[in-house]
């Protein structure tokens, strides 16, 4: 269905991800009394879901692999938490690291509970730094010494432990460090938190810090006054995960299917190319490229709930992208694209499960069976997905970000079809269509099995079985530009947050999404940013659905939780 042209919408929403959707089904249910909006969602893809996409592995069916956002921090994001809890959707505890797992750092090979053991590390660590306390929490005891003569002058307390740093400052005690806080007469915001960390920890133990726990991008990619907080918060020591036991993908999907059974409308394959108006308090013209040619649209507002690079690649006209309009390009360059991708290859039986059983210092012998692996080769991280109990067919997730990319990325654009198509080992004569899709070029996934057989000291490859697929997606392409947007050195984000909202009043053109939320890389920060908009620019009331999510089972299934 295409809008005529004279027909006026209420609200154009534009992007089929989680905080466009979800926009539009709230403005359609939520709406005060006797008013019935018109609104519509236009996506550019032919799909919904934008940055959460799971996918079903031949052989596997009961699995649902996340090759895009996979899970929700337990209790504190409350948004994400009371929403699913309100769709209704089952959930289960998604484990982090795992004393019995792998970590490959170094050349040295170690289980995850040696990590702790400063004799048995290959780094020069200092004394003071040298016991098991600081080893599991190296970000918490940089960011003390960092900041505990700037929290005491600006907040008034005195912290001498890292625990008092991470469970007593609330958002608000870190929104003030941010606007007051300074070192050396340098604004928190103006210090890249690597800066900060290194001369608090020194480079060995940084480096042990960013090696051992498997991401590229999150110890140097911030600035100070928003890296420490998000990263401690998000990674911390008692930081408890949960995974959509039907994939992530079922939330938007989900809340899709509502909103056209409420009456909504969603219109696939309809890229925006770009909208202008008349004047102030008029409706906005939009134009579409789609499959029939240009389709030219009206709204009264316009939401466009995409990330930083979709902004850009709109045309810069109007009295919002207008290229004179300074402050505007500002206010969308405040945020640092990250690159990201997953893989998932699938096995025809766990190798990873037959390796020797540990024990971690509890009396009890472990296998690996759950949980993430880490490792400094440009591998980074696999996470042990499922297993099906029928025929011992499995999946290891790859989950890589940062500089790490540029290592994958001749492999990542080669035109080699994948050869991994023994798809009768795993009982399907063609593989399901959103993992088809998908498919990984096959030098990648070769090179992925390389590095997961050294990082796990196999020592006989015939001994492994080669996988027998694989998918991947790059969420670095167009029209996404990364998989999470992070706050750049010298921004003050809690201003440029508040703004971007509606970026050039009285214009009703509205953004939202994760890019410029404070729970970036979060489906949280995409319901974060929505719900400011909705309530504090469009009059929404909180929904009644809204509460804290105290029935979720936020209770770990081992001692081992996040380490940083």
């Amino acid at each position: 269905m295409t809008p005529a042209v004279n027909t006026v919408l209420d609200y154009a929403i534009v992007g089929g991800g989680v905080s466009g959707l979800y926009s539009a089904w709230r403005l359609l249910n939520d709406s005060p009394a006797g008013s019935t909006p018109s609104v519509a969602v236009f996506e550019g893809s032919g799909r919904l879901g934008g940055r959460l996409l799971s996918v079903e592995p031949p052989g596997i069916p009961q699995a649902r692999v996340e090759l895009g956002g996979m899970r929700i921090i337990c209790p504190a994001q409350d948004w994400a938490s009371s929403l699913v809890q309100h769709l209704k959707l089952a959930t289960e505890p998604l484990l982090d690291v795992q004393p019995q797992n792998v970590a490959y750092i170094r050349g040295k090979r170690l289980r995850i509970f040696e990590l702790d053991d400063p004799t048995k590390l290959p780094y020069a660590l200092p004394a003071d730094l040298a016991n098991a306390d600081a080893l599991q929490n190296l970000t918490a005891v940089a960011a003390l010494r960092a900041l505990r003569d700037v929290i005491k002058q600006v907040l008034g307390r005195d912290l001498t432990t890292w625990q008092q740093l991470a469970t007593t400052l609330n958002d608000e005690d870190w929104d003030t460090l941010a606007q007051e806080g300074m070192i050396n007469g340098v604004p928190l915001r103006d210090l890249p938190m690597r800066y900060l960390m290194m001369k608090a920890i020194g480079n060995e133990a940084l480096a042990l810090a960013q090696d051992s726990c498997g991401y590229d991008s999150i110890l140097h990619t911030w600035n100070a006054a928003d890296g420490f907080p998000w990263n401690i918060g998000d990674y911390g020591p008692l930081v408890r995960y949960l995974h959509v036991v039907d994939g992530f993908e079922a939330v938007p999907l989900t809340i899709a299917q509502q909103f056209e059974t409420a009456g909504g409308v969603i219109h696939m394959n309809h890229w925006l190319r770009s909208f202008d108006t008349a004047a102030p308090g008029e409706p906005f013209t939009l134009i579409f490229d789609g499959p029939d040619g240009s389709t030219t649209v009206q709204a009264r507002n316009l939401i466009l709930a995409m990330p930083r690079r979709s902004l850009e690649m709109l045309e810069a006209r109007g009295p919002v992208l207008d290229p004179s309009n300074t402050h505007v390009r500002e206010l969308m360059s405040a945020v640092l694209p990250i690159p990201l991708f997953k893989l998932a290859i699938c096995y025809e039986r766990a190798w990873w499960e037959e390796m020797p059983p540990v024990d971690p210092g509890i009396g009890l012998m472990r296998t690996i069976t759950n949980g993430k692996s880490v490792t400094d080769l440009p591998l980074r991280q696999c996470i042990y997905w499922k297993v099906n109990p029928q025929n011992g067919h499995a999946v290891i997730l790859i989950y890589d970000d940062g500089t790490d990319l540029d290592y994958w990325a001749g492999l990542r654009d080669s035109t080699s079809t994948p050869h991994l198509d023994d798809l009768a080992i795993a009982g399907h004569e063609t593989e399901l269509p959103n993992w088809s899709s998908c498919k990984a070029p096959d030098t990648m996934v070769q090179e992925v099995h390389r590095q997961l057989l050294e990082m796990h000291g196999v020592k006989d490859p015939t001994a492994v079985p080669a996988p027998y697929t694989a998918a991947y997606r790059d969420w670095g392409e167009d029209p996404f530009g990364g998989g999470a947007n992070f706050w750049q050195v010298g921004v003050d984000s809690q201003r440029v947050a508040k703004e971007i909202v509606q970026p050039v009043k009285p214009y009703r053109v509205y953004i939202c999404g994760e890019a410029y939320s404070h729970a970036q890389g979060w489906v949280e920060g995409a319901l974060q940013t929505a719900e400011d908009m909705l309530q504090n620019h469009l009059g929404l009331p909180v929904p009644a659905w809204k509460q804290a999510p105290t029935a979720l089972n936020c209770t770990p299934t081992t001692e081992q939780g996040p380490r940083r």
